[in-house]
């Protein structure tokens, strides 16, 4: 579908208009949490939303993002402010899921976990370096073991799930195993205490 430029609004278009037009502009219909949490409840638990409801998370629409959908579109109707539209989510989001839970009607809830993508990004550069790596190396995982686990690590790292990839602060040291301090820890604590680099030699 093609849009004119023409039919397009045009810039500050919104400034020329009365002020309080709009529904958000205007103070809103429910002014506390409970008023809001009671509007919703009253709303959201009709059949014919329920079925809805139930509808979007079958097609795998995330939770979350249903939640502030609902939010939002209350907001611009001027039903209650942005503020009490946040403390609401919650139980929203509490509700829709106790009723899927009901229903037995699968739903994800969606979002980003921050550790689990990052545990994702560093896994991804770690595979590419060792991609690198082996790309560079002349041998083969044949000729060479040390080429062969590095094909290995960067398989597993690119196959296996985040939850599944082991992370350095994963790794216990075995209880028979002789730890090893390394040269700076063994030359820091050799060195009187007080004792400034000129002090040393």
């Amino acid at each position: 579908m093609i849009v004119s430029k023409l039919k397009a609004p045009i810039p500050g278009i919104s400034l020329t208009g009365a002020p309080k037009s709009f529904p958000w502009e205007k103070p809103p219909e429910l002014d506390t949490v409970e008023q809001a949490i009671n509007f919703y409840m009253s709303h959201l638990s009709k059949p014919d939303v329920v079925d809805d409801l139930m509808v979007m998370l079958e097609i795998g629409f995330p939770v979350t993002a249903l939640v502030q959908t609902i939010r939002t579109s209350s907001v611009m109707k001027g039903k209650h402010s942005i503020d009490v539209g946040l403390l609401v989510e919650p139980v929203i989001t509490k509700f829709i899921t106790a009723t899927a839970d009901s229903l037995d009607v699968p739903y994800v809830m969606g979002g980003v976990d921050p550790e689990k993508a990052e545990r994702e990004k560093e896994n991804n550069r770690i595979s590419l370096l060792l991609r690198s790596a082996l790309a560079d190396s002349k041998k083969t995982a044949e000729e060479d073991e040390g080429v062969a686990l590095m094909e290995e690590i960067a398989t597993n790292l690119e196959n296996a799930p985040s939850e599944q990839q082991p992370q350095m602060s994963d790794v216990e040291v075995e209880a028979d195993q002789e730890v090893v301090p390394e040269a700076a820890d063994v030359e820091q604590t050799a060195t009187p205490q007080g004792a400034g680099l000129m002090a040393r030699g």
